[in-house]
């Protein structure tokens, strides 16, 4: 692995190249969990990096869930898979709509609901007035059985008749949420992330404890026009979603 490592050229870091490779040993039976994975002065060595780059790509596995580390005690395996770690650059609309591409909503009901009054001034709708409501649960893709992440509500304000018609449809309600978020299509994001507990109902359907801490995401999608495209509110289990934020310093010339 490492010799093919070398002689890769990506043009991604090779810190982030590291961690892949890493991350590979893991999820292919390579280092088992409770193994140690190799020292900073071992990693160096095998993928002739710098003790800077081995440390960094260590961290990346770090943060993903797949590994502890303890001063004196090494690098070890405790899991295969992970809670999907979501990185996104704060500058990035189309970073944030990686996310989508990582997991897979599964949407598992679709009506024509009546806005609470809560909402109505934030979809810019009228009292009463009736709009497209999806619930559904998020998967992470590459875990067998998949993991549920998250119990996701949608509003969809904008929607014209022959969309709500496809939302409606639980057979082409998926690939009409992906229609509704076409990046050409979109202007921004923004979202807002709060702590919250699990409430008994979608503690059921994510297996996790009632009243237990979640953590929840309401994103809100908007076109070319400034209109509200998409609500969403997401509710994830506070152990199987891990938000990261980073924040890169313009270079001067």
């Amino acid at each position: 692995m490492s010799k093919s490592l070398k002689k890769r050229v990506d043009g991604r870091p090779r810190y982030l190249q590291v961690c892949d490779a890493l991350v590979a040993m893991i999820r292919g039976g390579e280092v088992a969990i409770g193994d140690m994975l190799p020292t900073e002065l071992e990693l160096c060595e095998k993928f002739d990096v710098s003790r800077h780059t081995a440390r960094e790509a260590l961290r990346r596995v770090e943060a993903m869930g797949l590994v502890e580390r303890r001063r004196g005690s090494g690098t070890r395996v405790k899991a295969k898979y992970a809670p999907i770690v979501y990185n996104q650059f704060v500058d990035s609309l189309e970073g944030l709509l990686q996310y989508g591409k990582a997991t897979r909503l599964v949407i598992q009901h679709a009506e024509l609901k009546a806005v609470p009054e809560r909402l109505i001034g934030t979809l810019g709708v009228k009292p009463d007035q009736q709009v497209p409501y999806l619930t559904g649960i998020r998967y992470q893709r590459d875990q067998d059985p998949p993991l549920a992440l998250c119990f996701v509500e949608l509003w969809a304000p904008s929607a014209g008749a022959g969309q709500v018609e496809q939302l409606l449809d639980l057979d082409r309600s998926e690939r009409a949420l992906y229609d509704l978020l076409d990046f050409m299509n979109l202007s921004r994001v923004s979202q807002t992330l709060s702590a919250d507990s699990m409430d008994r109902r979608t503690a059921e359907v994510l297996g996790a404890e009632a009243d237990s801490p979640a953590l929840v995401v309401i994103r809100r999608y908007y076109d070319l026009a400034e209109r509200l495209v998409l609500l969403t509110n997401s509710i994830h289990p506070k152990e199987r979603f891990r938000y990261t934020t980073e924040l890169t310093a313009y270079k001067r010339a």
